[in-house]
């Protein structure tokens, strides 16, 4: 009995392998397995150059092209690109077969100051109905190069003259962008810190001024760090304090006066009665009077 059920099993077997090698049963590929998206989420391109994104079509050998359309939009965006004026696009309509298509942005180089400006590309349909994938919607930045402070973007050398240690001198590199608003600029390393501080120019009187309290980011991490950190003006209780702890009234105090300084058209910046406090423990590492020189 069993060599009689062994031999049926082993039948059925080989029935059901037939039967799956059959012409009759292919493998079916619809349409719900071809899809369209773009490669990126994200595109930075400089007002004086291109850039471009690219749109694919996913499918088999054989799949239909389909012919894909474009649209722009600034939903949402505080300083919008416009369309026909800040930029165009090489295309918004593409016959696109199995494979990749690009689309080239051209910024237009006004020579007129407008900040960072953004727009969005999205895919808005396509002739056969194809999937569209999840990444499909693009921002496009428009990097400004008429910055008024071209002058002082860049690469500094800072010499932070110790009030602690008085002749004691710590050297900074810091690197300047341009700020999210007109006349201002973001500067990375300040206490070897990795955050950004926010530097207001005033063109009219060649002055400087960083808000009191903004953020240093991680400091010192080569000297017991890091340290999470933040710049103060330095009132004379604070300086009183420096190398030591300080006290929470005194900073609150500190951070209403702004630290102020001043600039020449060398691209050099005079900034003292910087205060650098680790954050955690109400500590004032420093005071700092420092001379910026950019490379």
């Amino acid at each position: 009995m069993k060599k009689i059920l062994s031999k049926l099993f082993i039948f059925g077997i080989a029935i059901l392998l037939v039967t799956s090698c059959d012409d009759n049963y292919p493998v079916i590929y619809d349409d719900a397995n071809i899809i369209i998206g773009l490669n990126t989420t994200v595109l930075t391109v400089n007002e004086d150059e291109e850039g471009e994104f690219t749109i694919y079509l996913g499918g088999i050998s054989g799949t239909e092209a389909t012919d894909v359309t474009l649209q722009v939009s600034v939903d949402g965006i505080d300083n919008p690109a416009v369309e026909g004026v800040d930029f165009t696009l090489s295309t918004k309509n593409i016959n696109l077969s199995v494979g990749t298509s690009s689309v080239t942005v051209i910024p237009t180089n006004d020579e007129v100051f407008t900040g960072n400006r953004q727009f969005k590309v999205s895919i808005a349909g396509n002739s056969k109905n194809y999937t569209v994938a999840a990444q499909n919607t693009i921002l496009v930045t428009i990097v400004e190069d008429d910055h008024p402070l071209s002058s002082w973007i860049g690469t500094y050398d800072v010499e932070a003259l110790s009030t602690y240690e008085p002749g004691a001198l710590e050297t900074w590199t810091v690197t300047t962008v341009a700020g999210d608003a007109p006349m201002t600029l973001k500067a990375t390393g300040i206490a070897f810190g990795n955050g950004s501080v926010v530097i207001k120019f005033n063109i009219d009187d060649s002055t400087v001024e960083i808000e009191s309290g903004q953020n240093l980011g991680d400091i010192y991490s080569d000297d017991g760090g890091p340290f999470a950190g933040s710049v103060y003006y330095a009132t004379d209780d604070i300086i009183g304090d420096a190398g030591d702890y300080t006290d929470a009234t005194f900073l609150a105090a500190a951070k209403a006066i702004s630290m102020t300084g001043t600039f020449n058209d060398d691209g050099e910046i005079q900034i003292n009665r910087m205060a650098i406090i680790l954050d955690e423990y109400v500590y004032c590492w420093d005071v700092f009077n420092t001379t910026w020189t950019i490379r």
